[in-house]
C-alpha cells in the first residue's frame, strides 16, 4: 500500500485563525472543498474548519445551547464552547481544535482507518507541526482503485504467461523460448536454430487469450561450421 505522501494534495489552501468565518466559507465554496487547515502567524497548524462547523450556528437557530438535554448534562466549559462556535465571527473561534492529523510517511491504510473512526473527510498532513498536504476520502478511493487495477493487471499477465508457457511446453520446438509478460504485452526471447521455430513461437503468443501485442526478440543463430541456407530456403 502507498504512503500518504504519494497520494495527498501538497501545498494545500490554509486560512489564518484571525480570518473571518465568511472568508473561510467563500474560500471553501470557490475551490469546492469541504474544509481548511487553520494556521497561526508562524504557519503552524492550530485547527481545522469544515462544513460541519457551519451547521450549528445562531443564524440558523441550530446552536446546541437550545437543547434542553445539552444544557442539563454538559459542563460549563462545553456550553461555553458551544456558544463560541454558534456565534463566533473568527475562524479561530469556530474551528475544531486540536486537529486530527496524519504524518506524510504513514500508510494510506492507517489514514483510511483514522478517517473512518473519526468520521473525517479531510486529514491535514503535517511535518514539524507545519501543514505539508491534505488527504481526502477521494484521494484514498483513487488509491484503492489504482491498487485494484494494478493487481488485476498482474493477474492477467500471470494467466497469459502460464497459458503461453503451457502451450510451448507441449511443443518439441518450444523449449528454447523464454516468455515475459507486462500489461498483456508478450516479449519472446531465446535462441533457435530454425526460423520456423521463431515463427511458430510468435504465432503461439499471438493466439494466446488476452495478448494485445507480441514483441519477438527470438534470435535465429547459426552454429560454427554450419552451412547457411539461402534466404527463404528451409526444407
Amino acid at each position: 500500500m502507498s504512503t500518504v505522501q504519494t497520494i495527498m494534495t501538497p501545498n494545500p489552501l490554509t486560512i489564518g485563525a484571525e480570518a473571518r468565518i465568511w472568508e473561510a466559507a467563500n474560500l471553501m465554496l470557490d475551490h469546492g472543498i469541504s474544509g481548511l487547515p487553520v494556521t497561526d502567524e508562524a504557519g503552524q497548524l492550530v485547527g481545522v474548519i469544515s462544513e460541519s462547523d457551519f451547521l450549528l450556528r445562531g443564524e440558523l437557530h441550530t446552536d446546541p445551547a437550545k437543547s434542553f438535554w445539552r444544557r442539563l448534562f454538559s459542563t460549563r466549559g462545553a456550553l461555553a464552547e458551544d456558544y463560541s462556535k454558534a456565534f463566533g465571527r473568527k475562524v479561530g473561534e469556530v474551528m475544531s481544535s486540536p486537529a486530527v492529523t496524519i504524518g506524510a510517511e504513514e500508510a494510506v491504510g492507517a489514514a483510511a482507518l483514522l478517517m473512518a473512526e473519526r468520521n473525517i473527510k479531510r486529514l491535514p498532513v503535517v511535518a514539524d507541526d507545519k501543514v505539508v498536504g491534505v488527504l481526502t476520502r477521494s484521494d484514498i478511493m483513487r488509491s484503492m482503485i489504482k491498487e485494484m487495477a494494478a493487481s488485476s493487471v498482474e493477474r492477467i499477465d500471470a494467466d497469459i504467461r502460464r497459458a503461453l508457457e503451457g502451450e510451448l511446453d507441449h511443443q518439441r520446438w518450444g523449449d528454447n523460448i523464454t516468455v515475459h509478460v507486462k500489461e498483456a504485452i508478450v516479449t519472446l526471447e531465446g535462441k533457435v536454430l530454425d526460423l520456423r521455430e521463431k515463427t511458430a513461437a510468435r504465432v503461439a503468443a499471438e493466439n494466446t487469450l488476452g495478448v494485445i501485442q507480441v514483441i519477438d526478440n527470438v534470435q535465429v543463430v547459426v552454429l560454427p561450421d554450419m552451412p547457411v541456407p539461402p534466404p527463404g530456403f528451409y526444407p
